[in-house]
This record gives C-alpha cells, structure tokens and sequence, in this order.
C-alpha cells in the first residue's frame, strides 16, 4: 500500500513537469513551467505539430532556430544580411512545402520579408517597400500570407494588413490602423492587433476591409491560438491574455518580462512564450517559457 501511495505521490508531481514520452518518442515532453534562457531575442514562434518542433525568429542575431524535446535549442539557418538600423525579425510561418517565412522590422528604412526554403537556402523577397515596419504575419488555410505593418512618418504612425506572396506583391486589405503588430487568420476570420489602439479587430477574409472590434485591453502583441479556440496574445505589462469568442479578455498567465510571439502545442497542452526582457539596467537575458495551459 505505501509503495502505491508513492507511486501516485510522484505521478502528481510530473503532472505539470516534465511528463514521460509518448509510445515512439524518444524524449520526454516537457510542459514546464520552465525558463530556458537564450543566445538571442525570439520574437515570432510557431509550433510544427507534425515535426513537434519550435521554430523561433532570432530579431537579435538574424537567424531562425528551432526547439525540441529531444534536441533543445539548434540552429535552422543564418538570414541574408540586412543593411541600415539592425534586424528586427517579427512573425514567422512555416509553409506546407516546409519553406519558412520571416518578417524583417528594418526600422523604417530596411523592412522586408525573407524566406528559408527546405535545403536551408535563403532569399529576400523582392520589391517591397523599405519603409514598411512588418511585425505580424500569418498563413491562412489556403496558403494565402498575411502581413501586419505601420510606417511611422512625422512621429505619426499608420498601420495596416497586406496580402503578401513571396514572388513580391504586398496588396493592402486592412487600413486606417495605428501600430498594427498581430495578424492572425483563424478559419474564414482575420484577426489582427492594434497596439496603440489597444484593441484586436476582427474580419472575414472574405471582406477583410469590413472589420470591427472584438476586444480592449492593454497594448495587444503578437496573435496564436490557444486551447477551446482561444485567442492569445502577449502584453508590455509582463501578462499573457485570452480572449474569448465572445469578446472577454482575461489574464491566462503574468509575471513576465514582455511576452512577444506565443505558440500552442495542443496535443501536449502546453504553451510556448517568447519573452523579451526590454530592461538593460540589470543586464539583458531574454527566455523561451513553457507553462502548462489546460
């Protein structure tokens, strides 16, 4: 009896942990809550649940890595060089044919998309605009990419959300934002974020011109979907928030540096947290956070 009382005893405390690997996998899954400190700022995340690998956007060193259970941090690819004031990356996708998608912040004077193609060559995609500051991008059931952007002209911001496709077309859909930083395209709706407005707006990408308000709170990051169709977005107040269909806000986890891009794991129930320290008094370590998230 002692010994079965143990072994429930120690089946308790894995359950928010590192948990014993699935039939066929080589490594346990590990849900946290667990800080793993980076070589490098993430920024966009997504979570490949065929491969069940991280791919993170490295805005620091200009670089795509990739997280494992099994392998830990490692390196996808280097980016092509970025010339004028620093990298920036944003949002990242990865494609059904395995090509990774980045977005480049660039300042104001050096913003563009880039790609990493399967055998790990890369490329710019060509012709768009320098002065557009891409922060959000997305990639809707179709294959269709969506970019979110503001230029800043005069200290004056103007947001919106293009169509973009990798041979360099950038057609806008969504204008008369401010600090558009989230897309995110969830079945047949556009969601994107406002971080100056502090709200998120919502659209059919049918008539994504014809959006509307779906929730207030304080300066939205980027988007991800969570657990029971919950939208999930990071905050500078060092709190993670989900929104609920019908509009409610609630704080899903706090005490944070600046939660930046978000990724959901939904077969192993866990959430993954690119969080950005953005205070250089005490040193800088920016963190890859894994909560558990039912």
């Amino acid at each position: 009896m002692r010994t079965a009382l143990l072994s429930l005893a120690l089946l308790a405390l894995c359950a928010c942990g590192t948990v014993p690997s699935r039939p066929g996998s080589s490594a346990p899954v590990e849900r946290g809550p667990k800080a793993i400190a980076l070589e490098g700022d993430p920024n966009g995340l997504w979570w490949d649940a065929a491969t069940k690998t991280l791919y993170m956007a490295d805005g620091q060193n200009n670089r795509v890595l990739k997280w494992t259970d099994a392998g830990g941090v490692s390196l996808v690819a280097d980016l092509p060089p970025v010339p004028g004031r620093g990298v920036g990356l944003g949002g990242l996708v990865r494609m059904t044919d395995g090509t990774l998608v980045v977005v480049r912040f660039g300042g104001g004077s050096a913003g563009d998309v880039v790609f990493i193609r399967p055998d790990g060559t890369s490329g710019i995609v060509p012709n768009l605009k320098p002065e557009r500051r891409r922060i959000g991008l997305t990639l809707a059931r179709d294959g269709q990419l969506y970019v979110a952007y503001f230029v800043r002209t005069n200290n004056v911001n103007t947001g919106a959300v293009a169509r973009l496709t990798l041979d360099g077309t950038e057609q806008d859909v969504i204008g008369a934002l401010t600090k558009a930083v989230g897309v995110l395209a969830v079945g047949d709706s556009l969601f994107v974020s406002d971080q100056l407005a502090g709200k998120v707006y919502r659209s059919s990408l049918a008539a994504p011109q014809d959006y509307t308000a779906y929730a207030s709170l304080p300066s939205p990051d980027l988007l991800a979907v969570g657990p029971g169709g919950l939208l999930l977005t990071g905050s500078r107040e060092g709190k993670v928030f989900s929104i609920a269909p019908t509009g409610e806000v609630a704080v899903l986890a706090s005490g944070y540096q600046q939660p930046h891009g978000l990724a959901y794991d939904a077969e192993n129930k866990r959430l993954f947290i690119a969080d950005h320290d953005g205070d250089t008094s005490n040193g800088v370590t920016h963190f890859l956070r894994i909560i558990p998230v039912e």
